[in-house]
């Protein structure tokens, strides 16, 4: 999974559906704290974020569906110079952490 924003947006909010080993949908809609990083692998992360993530049950796949994790941009959260990045997702409960990885695209805008 690639993911592509543009520096300073906030709009739309990252909708996810996340999966567990066998390919079923991770009911995260309960118990769960969420983080979300962006950086590069080694280094200190450019953004981490506690708020605004969403854990649910989920349903059905992309686009349709329901997603499972849905994280909400505010202003100027991915005011991030363009380049390529690592975006991971802690998911914790009872001290137990999923992590996610996606790769993330930070694109410039027309000035």
């Amino acid at each position: 999974m690639s993911l592509r924003y543009h520096t300073t947006a906030e709009r739309p909010s990252l909708e996810m559906w996340l999966l567990d080993d066998d390919g079923s949908l991770i009911d995260l809609s309960a118990g769960y704290t969420f983080e979300v990083k962006i950086g590069r692998a080694g280094e200190a992360a450019l953004l981490t974020k506690s708020t605004g993530i969403t854990g649910a049950a989920g349903s059905g796949v992309e686009p349709t569906g329901t997603p499972n994790v849905t994280i909400a941009w505010t202003a100027g959260e991915l005011a991030i110079a363009p380049g390529l990045y690592t975006m991971q997702l802690t998911a914790t409960t009872g001290g137990l952490d999923r992590l996610f990885t996606v790769g993330l695209r930070i694109m410039d805008v027309i000035t």
